[in-house]
């Protein structure tokens, strides 16, 4: 009888980074955005409502925390050099499962944003892994 070897497909320590990396990044990135957007003016509940309605200010924020993800992705298959894909989508799985928390309970933000974050996330966060894995392979000059 032949024993497989089970190698343990979970990194730890590059889900977290992953995930430090995307949550970091894209808290910060937002907050300068928003900063820069509001100003020299005095921010109340009402023109924090105005963001959801500027679809330009909206797709903005959608591209850096998609950026975030990415590198969030990209950073989990790098440390954990094993499954890259599969540490990457662990990025995404959880970037959605947020998004997701959103929709039910934040009806402020716009379905159609909530919606396109939750479809291209996963495939995003893949992308940083599959990147990782080319670098990876690819032969040094």
């Amino acid at each position: 009888m032949v024993e497989q070897k089970s190698e343990r497909k979970f990194h730890f320590l590059g889900v977290l980074l992953g995930i430090a990396v995307d949550n970091l990044g894209t808290l910060i990135s937002t907050s300068l955005i928003g900063g820069i957007y509001f100003a020299n003016r005095p921010v109340d509940e009402q023109d924090v409502s105005v963001i959801y309605s500027n679809v330009g200010l909206l797709l903005l924020l959608m591209v850096v925390g998609l950026f975030w993800s990415f590198l969030g992705g990209y950073i989990a298959a790098k440390v954990a050099k094993r499954a890259e894909y599969f540490n990457a989508a662990i990025i995404g799985v959880i970037g959605a499962a947020v998004g997701f928390d959103s929709m039910l309970t934040n009806h402020s933000i716009p379905l159609w944003y909530e919606l396109l974050g939750f479809v291209v996330i996963v495939p995003v966060s893949l992308l940083g892994g599959f990147v990782a894995l080319k670098l990876k392979k690819a032969p040094l000059k």
